[in-house]
């Protein structure tokens, strides 16, 4: 537990940095959407192709460490979908609040994720996080993307829209990048990995501090039960369950801790964005988000000392 609380500790003190340099304005909001932009479109890319491009996954069950992260993403949204009616009616939600709900119980913070996995098992295992990324991501864009298009225009995109908004994705695009040169066991050029690697050393400092800027702090007074319960679908329930499809796919060591900790993750800030953009309760995301955060710094070394790490 000490071990895991004190690796997991610069990683929130730079959060709550972030969160500082917000709130007295040392650096200003309209700032912030420019260290979010530059982060999601060029630094974390550059850190995932440079990670999955040259990782040595010899003898590491990487097929079934995604597949047991693609179940749990799976179930979880199938187990929020199934409840809908009964959430709603309990927690007197409305369909924009319902599609918060949802993002906050399935999403995961990919900055946060990234810093964490090497602080824990060092950089090697930043591969597999890298790798997270590559099965969850797409998947998670699908999901939300839809439902919040269910429960906030009505009707669900064309399936050549959400194509297109993935195609765009950085992550996805990086991914991809990475898993080709993997999979045609291609090496990137040494001046290439040095770029990548100067590009990308900046990226987990600024986004932690992005996160931490990200919390709204004033929102959790008015917050509900739905900032409660999506916080324990999310810390807890989703861990679980990939804690379980780990062990069913009998995926053990580094790979299955690197799994559950990417699961176990605050929801990630896209969130909110996309709830703005889509026509979502935002100001619900960012309680939710904050809450996660917060319960987080907790729930992650208990995490870590179950696992035995």
């Amino acid at each position: 537990m000490s071990f895991a609380f004190f690796a997991l500790l610069p990683v929130f003190i730079a959060i709550v940095l972030g969160a500082l340099l917000r709130a007295f304005q040392w650096v200003q909001d309209d700032q912030w959407s420019t260290v979010d932009h530059l982060c999601y479109y060029v630094l974390f890319p550059a850190i995932i192709i440079k990670e999955i491009a040259g990782a040595d996954f010899t003898g590491l069950p990487v097929g079934q460490m995604t597949a047991a992260l693609i179940l749990g993403v799976l179930v979880m949204s199938a187990l929020v979908f199934s409840l809908r009616r009964p959430l709603s009616s309990l927690l007197s939600l409305d369909r924009p609040q319902f599609s918060s709900l949802f993002q906050g119980a399935t999403r995961w913070h990919t900055f946060i994720a990234l810093a964490i996995v090497p602080s824990l098992f060092g950089p090697k295992a930043l591969a597999l996080a890298a790798v997270a990324a590559a099965a969850m991501t797409p998947l998670l864009n699908i999901i939300n993307v839809a439902v919040l298009s269910l429960y906030t225009i009505g009707k669900s995109p064309p399936p050549r829209t959400i194509l297109i908004a993935i195609a765009k994705n950085p992550f996805v695009v990086s991914c991809a990048v990475g898993i080709f040169f993997q999979a045609m066991h291609l090496s990137l050029p040494k001046v290439i990995i040095d770029v990548l690697h100067i590009v990308g050393s900046g990226a987990l400092g600024l986004a932690l501090l992005a996160a931490g800027a990200g919390l709204r702090f004033a929102l959790l007074g008015a917050a509900g039960w739905a900032v409660v319960l999506a916080t324990v679908l999310k810390l807890v329930i989703m861990p679980l369950l990939v804690y379980v499809f780990t062990e069913l796919l009998q995926v053990s060591g580094t790979p299955q801790h690197v799994a559950i900790i990417c699961a176990a993750v605050p929801t990630g800030s896209g969130a909110y964005v996309l709830a703005r953009q889509m026509g979502g309760d935002a100001p619900l995301v960012a309680a939710i988000l904050t809450l996660q955060v917060m319960v987080a710094a907790i729930s992650l070394p208990v995490i870590t000392a179950l696992l035995g790490v």
